[in-house]
């Protein structure tokens, strides 16, 4: 999903032609191979096209290796750890995240063309500069931007330290490598290749990971570990359900070291050549630009990842090599999402889907939403409510409707009926810990009444920052003893 030469000409098209939309690999309307039919467009596809598709990433994991590796002076200098050859492969690391993320956030969001592409922007609201249809290079004025940028940074700072690492293991001996890729050209090459495939697969599995595994509301005591991750790591990935340039590698570290194990992995396994580590790593860096732009073609074209930003649940990998969606009944198609307006997808997953504006977030690290403002009720209105069959209460400053909730209710009926179209909050906060609503009835928040105070959650949406923060130590701590044991040699060098 990287953009390249069909991209930029399409967009150069946009603003005169009302179809911009590039099938060439150079920019032709159309493919000059033509149509193969469904079976040949699918081979063509497996065996050629998913590679070209990654050309930018190959180019600069080729460059990488030419400046930094191909002469052999970095793994001399690499076997101790020195400023200088650590600050070359960090320049050129932070070179690449200015030069192409800054570049195609500014040709699709701030140049002259961002207005001929707005027609084909999934969101048409601008989540930088509302009301606009332009935005500016380094800040905003929803602050989208910024965390965006501080975020995809510190990926690239942390897939910087995966590549120091493993050169410095490599220059050492502590790991197996090769520098002549002709040496076993089949192997090279096959290797090489597979990284696309490796890629899509991983990420699908990592991702899926880090969602729910049943409901969002769960947690580590119901067995649910995605639920965990997603509320105190992946949802600060889905801060941005308007995705732009800047989103793609926009990640708590935790979801980084998952994210990018996708490279670091192989070579503490198998025996590589750098430029093998280079291009799924530069993959790992790039390729999310373009599935994240949130622009159909010309743009990157990624519909079906912006669908999942939107509705979070479904849509966790890419189609290729295996529509992993497909078959576990989560893939949406976008076309027919926009044709229709109906989620097509297994009933579980569309119970699990929601609207970002709409519904209880229920994590940590997204802003807990507060009732509607076009939602405010009166307390004499919610005292009209006081019926079995039509049951609101307040609690903390919240209207609940629990009227389908009150034969579930574990302490029985006449709990909860004594405080029907009342205000509940003392009896309620005596007994129960805070977010219990949050997780056993969200759907019960139906608005605020008016005067009435905030609600008693928000004040611990902060808190579980230090479980997130612990965990990072954690895996940092676990990562380094899988270092320390595949290297055997101790840490002589440092």
């Amino acid at each position: 999903m990287t953009y390249g030469i069909r991209n930029l000409v399409g967009i150069r098209a946009s603003a005169k032609d009302p179809d911009p939309k590039r099938e060439g690999y150079f920019g032709t309307r159309k493919s000059p191979l033509g149509d193969w039919g469904t079976i040949g467009n699918t081979i063509y596809t497996y065996a050629w096209g998913c590679h070209t598709g990654h050309t930018l990433e190959f180019l600069v994991a080729l460059c990488c290796y030419w400046l930094l590796y191909s002469d052999g002076t970095i793994m001399e200098e690499a076997k101790t750890f020195q400023m200088g050859w650590v600050g070359k492969i960090l320049a050129f690391n932070l070179a690449c995240e200015v030069i192409f993320f800054g570049f195609w956030h500014y040709v699709t969001y701030v140049s002259r063309f961002a207005l001929s592409l707005a027609p084909f922007k999934y969101n048409p609201e601008n989540q930088y500069e509302p009301g606009k249809q332009q935005a500016r290079m380094l800040t905003s004025t929803t602050g989208n931007l910024q965390r965006e940028m501080f975020y995809t940074t510190l990926g690239w700072l942390q897939s910087t330290a995966s590549q120091c690492v493993l050169t410095w293991a490599w220059a050492s001996g502590r790991l197996p490598y090769y520098l002549d890729f002709w040496r076993n050209p089949w192997y090279s090459v096959l290797l090489l290749m597979g990284v696309t495939y490796w890629r899509e697969v991983h990420f699908y599995f990592v991702h899926r990971m880090i969602h729910p595994w049943w409901d969002r509301r769960n947690g580590l005591l119901d067995g649910d570990l995605g639920a965990f991750l997603y509320r105190h790591v992946h949802s600060l990935h889905h801060k941005s359900y308007n995705p732009g340039p800047w989103s793609g590698l926009s990640m708590h570290p935790v979801e980084h070291l998952f994210y990018y194990s996708c490279a670091t992995l192989p070579p503490l396994l198998i025996t590589v050549h750098p430029l093998h580590f280079l291009y799924c790593k530069f993959h790992c860096d790039i390729a999310p630009i373009g599935g994240h732009d949130g622009l159909d073609a010309p743009g990157g074209g990624g519909d079906f990842h912006w669908l999942h930003h939107a509705k979070f649940e479904c849509n966790y990998g890419v189609p290729f090599p295996f529509n992993f969606d497909k078959l576990f009944g989560t893939f949406v198609d976008y076309e027919e999402y926009k044709r229709t307006g109906q989620i097509t997808a297994s009933e579980k997953c569309a119970r699990l889907m929601h609207d970002p504006d709409n519904s209880e977030l229920d994590a940590a690290l997204l802003p807990q939403p507060g009732p509607s403002e076009d939602r405010v009720f009166q307390v004499e209105e919610v005292a009209k409510h006081n019926t079995r069959s039509d049951c609101w209460i307040i609690v903390n400053g919240r209207v609940l409707n629990v009227t389908d909730f009150i034969s579930k209710h574990p302490g029985g009926e006449m709990a909860i009926m004594i405080y029907a179209g009342k205000d509940a909050s003392t009896e309620f906060n005596s007994i129960h810990p805070k977010g219990v609503i949050e997780k056993n009835a969200p759907e019960a928040v139906i608005g605020a009444v008016q005067g009435g105070a905030a609600p008693a959650v928000a004040e611990e949406a902060e808190a579980p920052m230090g479980c997130a923060t612990t965990m990072l130590m954690v895996l940092l701590v676990c990562w380094g003893f899988c270092f320390v044991a595949a290297f055997g040699r101790g840490t002589a060098g440092f």
